[in-house]
């Protein structure tokens, strides 16, 4: 087992350092505002300002996108190959987000109330078992490893119960791939703290920092994530539970033509069509 293999295992998540060079990151980064482009004029994408946010929310998979081409990059499979240990499937939650959105540590596995409890609780519920293979792809196509605006993570609480893993902030820089199990407690758009900037703050701390306290993101925030599976109870039971609940609107905007999906039996994945 390779050494990012047994992180992983341990931590519930991981960082592939160096995937991308500065050219690449260059090219995606240019993809993203063709893709924000099309999105906002065919009305899949709207800027929110509420709050401390100042992010567009986007519709629609990316894979029906021109950042399809990040998806379908053979680095991107390859590491989910690797980490998953069989064929990644893919089945369309898949998105991206352009500026800084909402805080809050939580799971992003299916939320199911069984036993008077939701299913996202430690050990309430079928997923909490060995044989659970789902992961989310976070690229973040600038730099945060001094700067705000990255991932922060609690380690092993896809084994643990909340408050039991210590919490991090994920040190990423723009080339790398970080990856977590959704059942893997964590909190995007984090704020580092001038003069404790390795220091994890919660959500209501973060929001109420005034700015000159803040570390600053380094310009326009570009993040695009991803979901892979391995084909097996766990995965179908996300889509029924979770995908096909949480984001009606994102499938409707969704529409896969032959040769997308040519192109993931092409480059190693399986795609699980919903519509």
């Amino acid at each position: 087992m390779s050494k990012e293999n047994n992180f992983f295992s341990k931590n519930g998540y991981v960082i592939f350092r160096n995937v991308f060079k500065a050219d690449e990151i260059s090219h995606f980064r240019n993809l993203v505002n063709k893709t924000l482009d099309e999105d906002l004029k065919s009305d899949r994408a709207e800027y929110s300002g509420l709050g401390k946010k100042k992010v567009y929310y986007t519709r629609g998979d990316i894979l029906t996108k021109p950042l399809s081409e990040l998806l379908l990059n053979n680095k991107i499979i390859d590491i989910a190959t690797k980490i998953l240990g069989e064929t990644p499937c893919y089945f369309g939650e898949g998105n991206y987000q352009v500026g800084i959105g909402d805080r809050g540590f939580h799971r992003d596995m299916a939320d199911e109330i069984i036993n008077g409890k939701s299913t996202r609780i430690y050990g309430n519920g079928p997923d909490w078992t060995e044989d659970y293979k789902l992961i989310r792809v976070g690229i973040y196509l600038q730099d945060h490893d001094k700067y705000s605006g990255g991932v922060k993570l609690e380690k092993g609480s896809n084994k643990l119960p909340f408050y039991k893993g210590k919490r991090v902030l994920a040190d990423t820089k723009a080339g790398d791939v970080v990856l977590w199990d959704l059942r893997t407690f964590h909190s995007g758009n984090c704020v580092r703290l001038k003069g404790f900037p390795n220091l994890p703050l919660g959500r209501r701390i973060e929001n109420l920092l005034p700015n000159f306290l803040k570390i600053s993101e380094p310009g326009l925030r570009n993040s695009v994530f991803m979901v892979f599976g391995a084909d097996n109870m766990h995965l179908h039971r996300h889509i029924e539970k979770h995908y096909k609940v949480k984001f009606e609107s994102h499938i409707s905007k969704s529409k896969y033509s032959e040769d997308i999906i040519a192109k993931c039996e092409e480059v190693g994945v399986k795609f699980i069509k919903l519509n």
